[in-house]
């Protein structure tokens, strides 16, 4: 079992590196390239909705907790204490006159299993990602 701890601050250039960052470590692991590239796009709306929505105009820690089962899964936990998600958060496609709300969506068409939860101070966008076993490197 992997398990390894990103941090940044919520600012656009920071987050947009941590996605990579993490990304670039499970690169050491998986060899599909379309799985990094789905990993990486989630990341990369994760993040961007904590720089967008979390600390208003300010900015914030910013968390993406890794856990892979080699073989397996990949779990992240993106992680900010700012205003959190509040009850309109949804994972539906959100129509084409939305001016938000894709991310989410995007997130959820990508992954196997997605949910927001806190815990205490921290908002938690966990994503839960099955890889199969050709998909890593050997």
């Amino acid at each position: 079992m992997i398990r390894r701890t990103f941090r940044a601050t919520s600012s656009p250039d920071q987050s947009r590196g941590l996605a990579r960052e993490v990304v670039a470590f499970l690169a050491g692991y998986i060899a599909d390239q379309n799985v990094l590239h789905d990993l990486d796009i989630m990341l990369t709306e994760a993040c961007a909705n904590v720089v967008r929505h979390a600390y208003g105009e300010g900015e914030g820690g910013l968390e993406v907790r890794l856990r892979a089962e080699l073989g397996i899964f990949v779990d992240l936990e993106i992680v900010d204490w700012g205003g959190g998600f509040g009850k309109g958060a949804r994972f539906e496609n959100p129509g084409p006159e939305s001016e938000g709300g894709r991310g989410l969506f995007i997130i959820s068409m990508l992954s196997d299993a997605v949910e927001i939860r806190t815990d205490g101070a921290e908002n938690i966008l966990a994503i839960h990602k099955q890889i199969g076993k050709n998909a890593w490197k050997t």
